[in-house]
């Protein structure tokens, strides 16, 4: 593959975008050196490496577990694929939702998604797409927040005071970056 890339010219400096995949135990188990391996062929300039999907179904067929409407049997894996994306500072993508009809429990599937740490989920079927992206999308009020912490920080940092205390709370440098992701969330759904 790689001396495949190696040897096409487009006539331009195009990396294309790649996105991996785990679908079974021993692709979680070695996703880690996955990426460590995408990512140098990435800095070599083969292409982008952009982020990686949870593939649900394809990996409970391979550890023999059932699919239940809670995915109980999926929160491991979920988090420790989230866990190596983030680390290597790519997209996770969550498992994808099979029920088309069912919208409420999209809905809260996608959302725990979301408050796992996944930037995004896939979806089969056209109509789950305004679901999903309410879901990753931040609410009004924490985007308020976020902005007026990031905000309230920076004046701060200019006055050369001591702790930060926004809305009765202390805050640190993880609270920061938790609100300058929001903002990045927002800003990714507005491109």
């Amino acid at each position: 593959f790689t001396e495949h890339l190696k040897s096409v010219k487009l006539g331009r400096n195009y990396k294309p975008f790649l996105v991996t995949y785990v679908e079974s135990a021993q692709g979680l188990l070695n996703f880690r050196e996955i990426l460590k391996k995408a990512q140098e062929y990435s800095q070599e300039g083969h292409f982008h490496l952009d982020g990686a999907v949870f593939g649900s179904d394809d990996f409970l067929a391979d550890i023999g577990a059932e699919r239940t409407a809670e995915a109980k049997e999926l929160i491991y894996a979920r988090q420790k694929f989230v866990m190596v994306a983030k680390a290597f500072r790519i997209q996770a993508i969550d498992m994808v939702f099979i029920d088309i009809h069912d919208r409420a429990g999209l809905r809260v599937q996608a959302e725990e998604g979301a408050r796992l740490g996944f930037t995004g989920k896939q979806v089969i079927h056209p109509a789950q797409i305004s679901t999903v992206t309410a879901a990753f999308t931040p609410s009004p009020a924490r985007v308020e927040w976020a902005s007026q912490l990031v905000k309230s920080f920076e004046e701060h940092q200019k006055s050369g005071q001591g702790a930060l205390v926004f809305r009765g709370q202390m805050i640190d440098m993880p609270l920061l970056r938790q609100a300058q992701n929001v903002l990045q969330i927002v800003k990714n759904v507005q491109k």
